[in-house]
């Protein structure tokens, strides 16, 4: 599954059951598949890169508790409440983050559209901040040079076949800090279980070229520490991730959804100076209003 070339291809993303965008912000880093949500997108399905299509105009205003690492690769945990704000505008969908199964569509974060649906494939087009890292938010990362928030374009397939199964894939190229270009491969399935509950489950691998491994994981000569040696990764695969997630409809209007899931660095990532644990995990309960 290496799909980079260098800096000129890569495939990157997420899957993960529920999320807010103010997570994934400019104070956290996130989890191995966070690096391109702000602090308020820790935890999406991989098929929210996809709006789903509604017969109805639909908001959604609520809130997630969440808990996760203060940056990839790091040991230090990182507890917060985030809103979570939806809706469409004509084709286009705007959310303060990604969520999934809150409202019955798919929220990917920023603003995003479906731009072409072809038999069982259907293609996607967005934009929205991407997440940022402070060297205050561990002691790992003491004297790292901060990285700023950004914005990123992105662009997303998913193919649906028979039993609610789904692959997803996406990949999102940084506008405006030569963050580069990163990329996710997933599958997931949902599936109704009963008393009103939907299930959804799934996995994949984030992806990312080299200016975008180096963003994150490298460490620049004038960093270097004892014990923290300079670091220039190469583009690959940067983790394997899995998720699974519940929600459910309370009322007409409000729905409850939690989520569980994981990550695990590989390659680079995992070798670099910058990375205390290989392994990382999120847990989030979210609650909202949707309305129509």
């Amino acid at each position: 599954m290496t799909l980079l070339c260098g800096e000129g291809c890569a495939v990157r993303g997420v899957l993960v059951v529920l999320g807010l965008m103010p997570l994934a912000g400019a104070s956290a880093q996130g989890l191995p598949w966070r690096h391109d949500l702000t602090p308020a997108d820790t935890a999406v399905a991989a098929s929210a890169d996809v709006p789903e299509v509604a017969r109805t105009n639909r908001w959604v205003l609520g809130a997630t508790l969440s808990a996760m690492p203060a940056y990839t690769g790091g040991t230090e945990r990182s507890v917060g409440l985030r809103p979570v704000v939806a809706g469409q505008i004509g084709r286009w969908t705007v959310s303060s983050s990604s969520a999934r199964g809150l409202a019955n569509m798919a929220f990917a974060g920023g603003v995003s559209t479906t731009v072409a649906e072809a038999g069982r494939w259907r293609f996607g087009l967005g934009a929205r901040l991407t997440n940022g890292r402070r060297s205050a938010d561990d002691p790992g990362l003491a004297g790292m040079p901060d990285i700023r928030s950004s914005v990123g374009l992105r662009a997303s397939a998913r193919y649906a076949w028979g039993d609610g199964w789904r692959l997803t894939g996406s990949v999102q190229q940084d506008l405006l800090r030569g963050q580069g270009l990163r990329g996710v491969l997933g599958v997931g399935r949902e599936q109704s279980i009963g008393y009103g509950w939907v299930l959804d489950v799934g996995g994949g691998l984030n992806l990312g070229t080299a200016r975008a491994m180096r963003t994150f994981y490298g460490v620049p000569p004038h960093a270097a520490q004892t014990g923290r040696p300079a670091w220039q990764p190469g583009g690959g695969v940067e983790s394997w991730f899995w998720s699974v997630g519940l929600s459910r409809a309370l009322s007409p209007h409000w729905r409850v959804a939690a989520s569980v899931g994981g990550g695990t660095l590989l390659g680079d990532a995992a070798r670099s100076p910058l990375t205390q644990s290989r392994t990382g995990y999120i847990a989030q309960v979210s609650l909202a209003y949707v309305g129509w």
